[in-house]
């Protein structure tokens, strides 16, 4: 009788101290972060690779058009680096930026909804990361490496 009461309380107390995730919250697996995607307009895009151990290469080609007096015009920001992942949200802080944070929030159905803060990202003028993105491609993206 006593065994059994041991057994339960190990069982009880594993089962207490046991890691879940909070209501809400989802891993996500290397297949669904790697990936291109692309915001709803079709001019900027972010290559996502997992490397494992909570980390994700990430390259972010982002364009602001515009009308000019000219015509159309266009100011971009690029940023490549590492982001760490926890459960379905990564973050991004450019290496050379400011006061830069940037959110990544893995959604059902390939969808990626980014959300930038601070204003110090090394971008154009005007070009902001926040929008939601949709992944285009299943395949191990290719980096444009500088």
């Amino acid at each position: 009788m006593c065994r059994f009461f041991v057994v339960l309380l190990a069982l009880l107390v594993s089962a207490f101290f046991a890691p879940t995730a909070t209501a809400g919250e989802r891993s996500v697996t290397a297949a669904e972060a790697n990936g291109t995607y692309r915001d709803v307009e079709g001019k900027s895009e972010i290559k996502i690779l997992a490397l494992g151990h909570g980390k994700l290469k990430v390259q972010l080609a982002l364009v602001y058009e515009y009308q000019s007096g000219g015509g159309p015009a266009a100011n971009v920001g690029d940023a490549s680096g590492e982001a760490t992942i926890e459960n379905d949200t990564a973050v991004f802080v450019p290496e050379e930026a400011g006061d830069c944070k940037i959110t990544m929030t893995f959604l059902a159905n390939g969808k990626l909804k980014v959300e930038q803060q601070g204003e110090e990202c090394g971008f154009g003028h005007n070009v902001r990361a926040d929008s939601t993105f949709r992944k285009i491609s299943n395949r191990k993206p290719k980096f444009d490496d500088a």
